[in-house]
């Protein structure tokens, strides 16, 4: 078995990545094709994108990522993860009674979020 160890603050591990990618997992009950995709919500700088159109205009690599299965994609959901949270011990008894991740679901509300302004900033997209 091989042990991977990330510097904290490195590229290499993004917990929120990982997070928002189980939530979106979570926020459907059919056998579909799930991706968490990063959204830009800021300012006037952001990447102009309502997670609709997130969802549409990477349709092709999120079929390409499954082996070229499925035909369709769209907004599912939205998610803010909370970033600047401790990361907790690994230690299940240090970090007991601590807070450490934080989330909030838009359901599909997120999806038409207004573009560059912040609220969700991953997408839940679904392809099937």
């Amino acid at each position: 078995m091989t042990c991977f160890v990330f510097e904290r603050g490195t590229d290499y591990y993004n917990y929120r990545d990982e997070l928002a990618q189980s939530i979106c997992t979570a926020a459907t009950d059919r056998p579909y094709f799930i991706f968490a995709i990063r959204r830009d919500c800021s300012g006037p700088s952001g990447d102009g994108l309502t997670c609709n159109d997130m969802c549409t205009s990477r349709r092709a690599a999120m079929i390409s990522a499954v082996g070229n299965q499925g035909s369709t994609s769209e907004c599912i959901d939205g998610v803010h993860v909370y970033m600047n949270r401790p990361v907790l011990s690994s230690d299940d008894k240090a970090g007991a009674g601590q807070v450490g991740l934080a989330a909030y679901r838009y359901f599909s509300g997120g999806c038409t979020w207004t573009a560059n302004h912040c609220g969700p900033n991953y997408c839940c997209c679904r392809v099937r």
